[in-house]
Formats: C-alpha cells, sequence, structure tokens
C-alpha cells in the first residue's frame, strides 16, 4: 500500500507542476506577450496591481490543484495499466482549469457577458501557439511519468 501511495503521490505532483508551468507559459503568451499585458498592464480586477510574470503562475495554480487531485485519487483506485491515460487526462483538466483562471482574469477587458468557454476560446486559445502547446503539454507529461507509470 506504501509504494502505492508514493506512486500517486510523485505521479500527482509531476504531472501537475508540469501542467502548471504549461498553463502559466501559455497564459503569458496570450496575454502578456500578444495581448501586451506585460508591459505596463493592469490586472482588471485589481486595477492597482501590475501584471508580472508571477501573475500568470498566481492564477494558473488551479491547473496544479486539479491535475494533482485527479491523478492522486484516481491513481489510488484504478489498476496501474490505467495510469497513462489517467495522467494525460488530469494534464488536460488541468490546463482547462488554468486557461478558466486566467481568462477569467482579463476577460473584464473585452467583455463581461462572456461565458467561460467563450473566453478560453476568444483570448486564450491561439491558432498556432495552442496545438504546439498541447502537443508539448501531453508529451511531457508521458515522458516525465513514465518511470513511475512503469513501476
Amino acid at each position: 500500500m506504501a509504494k502505492i501511495l508514493r506512486n500517486a503521490v510523485l505521479l500527482a505532483l509531476i504531472t501537475a507542476l508540469w501542467c502548471w508551468i504549461m498553463s502559466a507559459l501559455h497564459g503569458i503568451w496570450s496575454f502578456g506577450i500578444i495581448r501586451d499585458y506585460l508591459d505596463g498592464g493592469k490586472i482588471p480586477l485589481h486595477p492597482s496591481l501590475p501584471v508580472t510574470y508571477i501573475t500568470f503562475f498566481m492564477y494558473t495554480t488551479g491547473a496544479f490543484v486539479v491535475a494533482f487531485l485527479t491523478v492522486f485519487s484516481l491513481c489510488i483506485l484504478v489498476p496501474p495499466k490505467f495510469r497513462m491515460a489517467i495522467v494525460l487526462v488530469a494534464w488536460l483538466m488541468g490546463a482547462w482549469m488554468g486557461a478558466a483562471n486566467i481568462s477569467f482574469l482579463f476577460q473584464m477587458d473585452f467583455g463581461t457577458t462572456w461565458r467561460t468557454w467563450e473566453a478560453i476560446l476568444g483570448l486564450y486559445v491561439h491558432g498556432l501557439f495552442t496545438p504546439v502547446w498541447l502537443f508539448i503539454g501531453l508529451w511531457g507529461t508521458e515522458a516525465l511519468t513514465r518511470p513511475l507509470r512503469k513501476a
């Protein structure tokens, strides 16, 4: 039982950290660089706070939480042969949460009547960068968790 818990925690930690980093980097690209918030921009909900690189990591912590809890709980309950599917789906769920959080933060500057998915599609998704980001995110998750999934 201790080995199962150790592997579940390590798989969850690696997947969640990778998801958090990738979500923050995508937010930096989409809002910090493309929409130019890193060049003196202010957070719409808190106009006295400037947008920094740390801002994107703070507001994508939901990606870490969702990915960690999903991997940890499912790796304890599901047989080991499903671990690859678990970490990949958890990464996608965490990435969606990170995208939703960061899009919600900046959607006030673009309209307040958008639903969450509309803000993600309109503000976060980039035609070239997002597919590359998804590929690197999923490939990295698979590569980083490979030794633990085999154990």
